[in-house]
């Protein structure tokens, strides 16, 4: 056989078993994509990319396809077991009539339902809106520890915050206080073990959610532990939106974001949350009196901490109780989150809101670190403005706070952005404040930062370029997978 010859059988050869491997991927996928029962988009985009790219599809899904986890988990009831006397005392009774004003009774039945505590009476609550007001919060709460530390963050920087209040967790665990601290994997990949010697010396404890490893069956990227969540000797807690590292404590670009300080009985939840996370990461089993003591009243706030993710066995609890809440809704919803690239039920939920007369507002971000969620996001405004919502770009600042304030008696605040990512992909966890004192003071709040922003409106819509809107279009395609 001639040179030429052979070189033709030999690529007849590659592009038929190229073929067959593109035949075997396409094959071996799309049942596991359509049984994944993701939304119709979302599934669409994964046929197409694996249809006609398969060998990227089959990476692409080998990294970011997975939707849901099996995760070690303790049964629920041990911990129900232990609380339950603790809980009895500070629990609402739904049987009763309206018991908080303003709070349709049938939002109340369904939180309830979620996590089968429900909003818990007696809190007290300081919003943050910068982060060096809440580092140095934290840094003193840390050095006033006797008992127990608990954390969970998606990012922990190396820089100067970072180190401040490690070394803070470090003087606490030196006086005998027990530090666990939790960390995403991919999140916090620059703070390896050397950054957290110092603390571990001390006699605390680090653990890393979902570790990545290129040899696992799974790298699991696509879900993330987004929580930002502490919880100090079982009864102060914090959470909100802001990791830890220089660029939340306003050390380097304009950032704006919000935070809690939490005390009061709904440090169960957190502590519940805490000990979930904790004992998939590590094994160990937290669930005592210890950990779990009777918590006085602190103030008279009813709050509820809700977590979802995709190891959820039936509900999405924040995505579902945000699209309740707004479907409610009778005079306003205003909405601060720094990614937003909604799914068609809140994308229809804030336009019929609208339509119907309910003041709608948006505080997006006019400049972003992922520029494809920005784009994705504006894809849906002019949609959003036909039908009487107002949007506000800002961009003196980067918006990170994740918030939402409803008829001024309902408010959220935590890690979930109003994305999909968040709603399904993610581990997040949010606060949500029922009565009028935070709404109203979140709502004040809003209308400060708002008259700093610019307001979209369909006449500048209508001046975009060919070349805005075309990357708009594209990165709307995309963002059933963002």
């Amino acid at each position: 056989m001639k040179g030429a010859d052979l070189i033709a059988y030999l690529t007849s050869w590659l592009n038929t078993g190229l073929l067959l491997f593109d035949v075997f991927i396409i094959a071996i996928l799309l049942p596991i994509v359509v049984q994944q029962r993701r939304e119709t988009g979302a599934t669409l985009a994964w046929v197409l990319v694996i249809v006609l790219l398969p060998f990227i599809g089959l990476l692409s899904f080998w990294l970011f396809g997975t939707t849901r986890l099996h995760l070690r988990r303790r049964k629920r009831r041990k911990v129900e077991e232990k609380l339950a006397r603790a809980l009895e005392r500070v629990q609402i009774n739904l049987d009763g009539e309206q018991f908080i004003a303003g709070i349709s009774p049938s939002l109340l039945t369904l939180v309830n339902k979620l996590d089968d505590i429900g909003p818990l009476a007696g809190n007290a609550v300081e919003i943050m809106r910068e982060g060096d007001t809440l580092f140095d919060a934290l840094e003193k709460a840390f050095d006033a520890a006797t008992q127990h530390i608990h954390l969970v963050y998606y990012i922990w920087e190396t820089d100067y915050t970072g180190t401040r209040l490690r070394d803070a967790l470090s003087r606490a665990a030196q006086r005998g206080v027990k530090v666990r601290l939790l960390v995403d994997d991919v999140g916090s990949r620059q703070a390896k073990a050397g950054f957290f010697a110092p603390l571990l010396a001390a006699g605390g404890q680090v653990g890393r959610f979902l570790r990545v490893n290129v040899f696992s069956r799974q790298l699991n990227l696509n879900n993330r532990n987004h929580r930002k969540i502490v919880i100090i000797d079982g009864n102060l807690t914090f959470t909100g939106g802001m990791n830890v590292g220089d660029v939340y404590a306003g050390r380097g670009e304009p950032w704006q974001d919000l935070h809690a300080r939490i005390q009061g009985p709904v440090a169960y939840t957190l502590q519940e949350v805490f000990c979930q996370d904790w004992y998939h990461a590590t094994g160990e089993d937290l669930v005592s009196d210890t950990y779990f003591p009777v918590i006085p009243d602190a103030g008279n706030i009813c709050a509820q901490f809700l977590a979802s993710g995709p190891a959820d066995e039936r509900w999405q609890a924040i995505h579902t109780v945000l699209f309740a809440a707004m479907n409610l809704a009778c005079q306003r919803i205003w909405i601060e989150t720094p990614y937003f690239v909604p799914d068609r039920p809140i994308l229809m939920t804030l336009q019929t809101a609208a339509l119907r007369g309910v003041d709608v507002r948006l505080l997006l971000p006019g400049r972003s670190d992922h520029p494809l969620v920005l784009y994705a996001g504006r894809s849906f405004i002019d949609d959003l403005l036909a039908a009487g919502v107002r949007v506000f770009e800002m961009y003196h600042a980067m918006p990170h706070a994740k918030a939402m304030m409803i008829d001024g008696n309902f408010a959220t605040l935590g890690s979930a952005n109003m994305d999909q990512r968040s709603f399904r992909l993610n581990f997040e966890g949010n606060m949500f404040f029922y009565g009028t004192e935070i709404a109203g003071k979140l709502e004040q709040d809003f209308l400060t930062v708002c008259a700093n922003a610019k307001e979209v409106t369909e006449s500048h819509r209508r001046r975009l370029g060919k070349r805005q809107r075309l990357a708009e279009s594209v990165a709307r395609l995309l963002s059933p997978l963002l």
